[in-house]
């Protein structure tokens, strides 16, 4: 397996951090990563009683939400893929 490193939006987060995530990662995986060194630090979940989701970064933020199952490798992310990660 190999890493990639994603750029990482957290939904109510002033910050897009480097990510590096596994090419084996699943959605909910990677969300995690991506989660975990901001929230309790400088931010906080959005909303605890769901589920933090994936979906590619767009002008617009209309890409679909990516399966919580799909692997890193799966869905084919490169090297610095823009993500978005958000509640629904």
């Amino acid at each position: 397996m190999s890493n990639v490193a994603v750029l990482s939006r957290l939904q109510f987060d002033a910050h897009t951090r480097v990510i590096d995530v596994d090419d084996g990662f699943t959605m909910d995986q990677v969300a995690a990563a991506c989660a975990a060194p901001a929230v309790g630090y400088q931010t906080s979940h959005p909303d605890p009683s769901k589920p933090l989701r994936v979906r590619r970064t767009t002008d617009d933020d209309t890409a679909p939400t990516l399966p919580r199952d799909l692997t890193v490798k799966a869905a084919g992310f490169t090297h610095f893929e823009c993500i978005d990660v958000f509640v629904e």
